[in-house]
């Protein structure tokens, strides 16, 4: 389907004429004679007038009188050549019959085609016809080596690719992706033929879907097969295409092989980043154990057995590395315990105690700054919260308590009842799991402790305290 100039479709109305005659009785016979289905008719009575409505109206024929007082139409025909936007306007000059030398000079004033007056219908007809045909091919011409150029020039590989996968046209740009020095080794070629096997199924999907719906578009990566057998990755975008009649997809491709870099190397730099965090994260609570040496090695079991227990009940990707840097960060408050505390062999006082509860506080005052670790607050903050809301520092209830947290404090009281301190000796494995089950639903969250009792029975061998292995 073609356009003419005012924008309409060839296939629906028009063609536009500016006839231009200071002659009326002219103008009105012309519009009887060219009075058919596809014809716009404009008409101007002088040679300013019809300057001004072809700069507005961009017609598709002009049929203009030679003749004419003031601007005459040799005049009028010369400015239209002179104008980009209407040098290539079919200009078809009425003239008197038989006057050769005014002929020549419509030659050479810009003229496509003559007809004399008084008008033959037959003849004008014809002529009016054949200039429109005419011109509708050299446009057609002239945008298809406009788009043939386009083609050729674009950085991106382009492609049209038929309903049995095979490439109909292809630019230099997708032979030079492919290592190929002549189109022609591609034309005729199957597109599978280019693409790595483990992406035949996602593109024999694609094809399907665009060849049965014309407005169906569509993107996906790819690997490109080199003739040196390396590959390629390309981004695709392809759409819906009528090629001779028939549907094909037309395909713009994109060498990505930079951005696939950038991410690869961004990818590396975050994993290279969060080593840096969680390595730092466990010298900080290396430090810790160090200054507290009656709990050596606690950190590294509470934390190892969080997890367990937060992957039993569900929880998997980020949320469970917020839970592992929680764990292992649960009792960085106590940094800003004095030693005289903290280090205390025998029973805190009251006044003691209640600075000691104030290491939640501290975990949160030195953490919430740190974007990095501010998901991972749950535990350092709210490990001490009690699921009858008689835990401290804010006294949180039930499904207040983030849930991190309450699986936290079930493996956390765990591991200090089986654990030996100077002041007493672990409790056996009974006697705790009795203790973790009376405090269900008072201390603990009751679904918590279900599944903290169902993995100890599972992997009871796996929880036994070092003192017990050796």
């Amino acid at each position: 389907m073609t356009t003419n100039r005012s924008g309409a479709s060839q296939n629906s109305v028009t063609v536009s004429i500016l006839i231009v005659d200071d002659n009326s009785a002219t103008c009105l016979t012309l519009k009887k004679l060219l009075s058919e289905p596809g014809y716009q008719l404009i008409f101007a009575q002088d040679g300013l007038t019809a300057l001004g409505k072809a700069q507005k109206l961009k017609p598709d024929l002009v049929l203009l009188d030679a003749i004419m007082p003031g601007m005459d139409g040799l005049q009028v025909c010369r400015e239209l050549r002179r104008d980009p936007d209407l040098s290539d306007v079919p200009i078809i000059m009425m003239t008197p019959p038989n006057d050769r030398r005014l002929r020549l000079a419509c030659i050479e004033a810009g003229a496509d085609e003559f007809v004399a007056k008084p008008f033959d219908l037959s003849e004008l007809r014809t002529r009016v016809r054949m200039a429109v045909r005419l011109n509708r091919y050299r446009r057609l011409l002239a945008e298809r080596a406009k788009f043939e150029r386009l083609i050729e020039l674009s950085p991106d590989g382009i492609l049209i690719v038929d309903a049995e996968g095979v490439i109909r046209m292809a630019n230099p740009a997708f032979a030079r992706m492919v290592q190929v020095s002549s189109i022609a080794d591609i034309v005729e070629k199957r597109l599978l033929t280019f693409v790595h096997s483990s992406h035949l199924e996602q593109l024999a999907v694609t094809f399907v879907n665009l060849l049965s719906d014309s407005s169906a578009v569509a993107r996906l990566e790819v690997d490109l097969i080199r003739r040196d057998q390396t590959l390629l990755p390309v981004e695709m975008n392809a759409g819906h295409f009528a090629w001779n009649g028939h549907p094909t997809a037309q395909i713009i491709i994109r060498d990505i092989t930079e951005r696939r870099q950038a991410a690869e190397q961004l990818r590396r730099a975050n994993v290279e980043l969060r080593l840096a965090y969680d390595a730092t994260i466990e010298g900080w609570a290396r430090a810790l154990e160090l200054r507290d040496q009656e709990t050596e090695g606690h950190t590294r079991r509470v934390t190892e057995w969080t997890v367990r227990l937060a992957r039993a009940m569900g929880i998997e990707g980020e949320a469970l590395t917020h839970i592992r840097r929680g764990a292992m960060l649960h009792d960085i408050g106590k940094m800003g315990i004095p030693d005289s505390i903290l280090l205390k062999p025998g029973p805190l006082t009251e006044e003691e105690q209640e600075i000691m509860k104030k290491h939640p506080i501290y975990a949160y005052e030195m953490l919430s700054p740190i974007e990095y670790l501010r998901p991972a607050l749950d535990i350092p903050y709210c490990h001490h919260e009690r699921w009858d809301g008689s835990g401290y520092p804010r006294g949180l209830k039930g499904q207040e308590i983030p849930l991190a947290a309450r699986i936290f404090a079930v493996v956390d009281v765990w591991d200090a009842l089986r654990s030996d301190r100077p002041y007493r000796s672990g409790l056996p494995r009974e006697e705790a799991l009795n203790y973790i089950r009376a405090q269900s639903g008072r201390l603990f969250d009751p679904r918590v402790v279900e599944a903290f009792v169902k993995l100890i029975e599972q992997e009871e061998p796996l929880l036994q305290t070092p003192e017990e292995l050796t």
